[in-house]
């Protein structure tokens, strides 16, 4: 078994999913919502740049307002060596992004009074139950001390655990390293007390670091649902929605629209194909579902997703979650200390699995303080932006996302266009 942590319509919306319209129609759609459809079609060549330079190999990008669809547009490759266009509904590997939707999974048992925030995770997964702080030293020279404090549940979804994902050189990243180079070694049996044996980088709730904080909630769902991850999504998220293209892996039938993946030649920076691709090739049913970035979906299912978001957890009828849920979800729930939570974030805080804009004029881009969202691997990139009432989405599958920022001039192309 292969496994590596979760990485880093009509113009209405109907029947109980997002539909993606065509994209000639946008023109009219967007000017009735406050849109510059001519400044919408600045996002096109910037795109294009991108892949006309040999950075990436395609894009699909959506922009919505009001619940309706104002831009859509699907540009270059899907699998550029196969000669195969991007296309409206092609399957993207979303990685983080999936961390979003464990969120949501997690709060509707949230919702039913299956945990409190502030419960210590070790009420529910007694692997965690007496953590160690890493402290000085490596090898047998290594310093460790008792955890101050128990991880909380709240500690998980702001990534404030102190547990890792091995992305450093430092002595604890080097664990995690060693642990997933033997991936046949684990399983769900004991991947939790494999992690929970890890020093923690840092003393729970003091600091800030990206981690596999949302595997374990995955987990944590798994625990209090009965079920498999995948499957509590499918009943309580996917099939409400709508969502036919989510999942932990792509089925025979629709493997023809997953995208190619790449990422850049070490010597020459080109771009290539990805070989080894992190979580496999999605072909069957992994043993352990990815809470953190295991995810595949297509545009038009992201979109009903992060619309519901927007609407306060429900859409067409269907209700995921209450409005104080989401809310709270999208909330900042940093300490001024560890804001931003790191320097490439500037004005940004962190909700429950996903970024909140708290200080718009320190982000360097165009903003509206409450905007959510996170990003994948992949160069996949979403936002939701209450105040403006929209939702953007950029689908790329390049390893690894900030590479190309093509997602940067995405983000001021969107708001630039505004001119309501």
């Amino acid at each position: 078994m292969k496994f590596i942590f979760g990485l880093m319509v009509c113009c209405t919306l109907m029947a109980c999913q997002s539909t993606i319209v065509d994209a000639k129609n946008t023109v009219s759609v967007a000017e009735s919502v406050g849109f510059s459809s001519e400044r919408l079609d600045r996002i096109a060549p910037v795109m294009q740049s991108y892949i006309d330079q040999g950075k990436l190999a395609g894009t699909l990008t959506l922009v919505a307002k009001d619940g309706k669809i104002a831009y859509l547009n699907a540009q270059g490759m899907q699998d550029k060596e196969a000669g195969i266009p991007m296309s409206e509904d092609t399957i993207f590997r979303i990685y983080s992004m999936t961390k979003p939707v464990t969120a949501v999974a997690a709060m509707t048992l949230w919702e039913q009074g299956k945990f409190h925030m502030y419960d210590p995770i070790s009420k529910y997964l007694p692997e965690f139950k007496e953590m160690k702080v890493y402290v000085s030293g490596s090898g047998e020279d290594m310093v460790l001390e008792d955890a101050k404090s128990p991880i909380r549940i709240i500690d998980l979804f702001m990534h404030t655990s102190g547990l890792s994902y091995g992305f450093s050189a430092s002595e604890v990243d080097k664990m995690y390293q060693q642990m997933q180079s033997k991936p046949d070694e684990l399983n769900r049996a004991n991947i939790l007390s494999k992690i929970a044996a890890i020093p923690l980088v840092h003393q729970p709730g003091t600091a800030w670091n990206y981690s596999v904080s949302t595997d374990v909630i995955g987990f944590l769902v798994e625990k209090l649902s009965g079920k498999k991850l995948g499957e509590y999504m499918q009943e309580t998220i996917f099939s409400p929605l709508g969502m036919t293209d989510t999942g932990f892996y792509v089925s025979a039938d629709k493997l023809s629209r997953l995208t190619q993946i790449y990422t850049a030649d070490k010597k020459t920076g080109k771009t290539i194909v990805m070989k080894n691709e992190p979580l496999g090739d999605y072909k069957s049913d992994p043993e352990i579902h990815n809470a953190g970035g295991g995810l595949v979906s297509s545009m038009q299912d992201y979109f009903t997703f992060a619309q519901m978001l927007l609407n306060g957890g429900e859409i067409n009828g269907v209700r995921i979650l209450g409005r104080k849920t989401v809310e709270y979800m999208s909330s900042n729930h940093l300490p001024e200390n560890l804001i931003p939570f790191n320097t490439t974030s500037q004005g940004e805080g962190f909700g429950l699995a996903m970024s909140v804009t708290v200080d718009p004029g320190s982000s360097g881009f165009m903003s509206s303080k409450g905007n959510f969202g996170w990003g994948g691997m992949a160069s996949t990139y979403f936002r939701v932006d209450p105040k403006e009432k929209i939702v953007f989405i950029s689908m790329a599958q390049f390893v690894p996302i900030g590479f190309h920022r093509y997602h940067d001039d995405f983000r001021n192309l969107v708001y630039q266009a505004l001119v309501d």
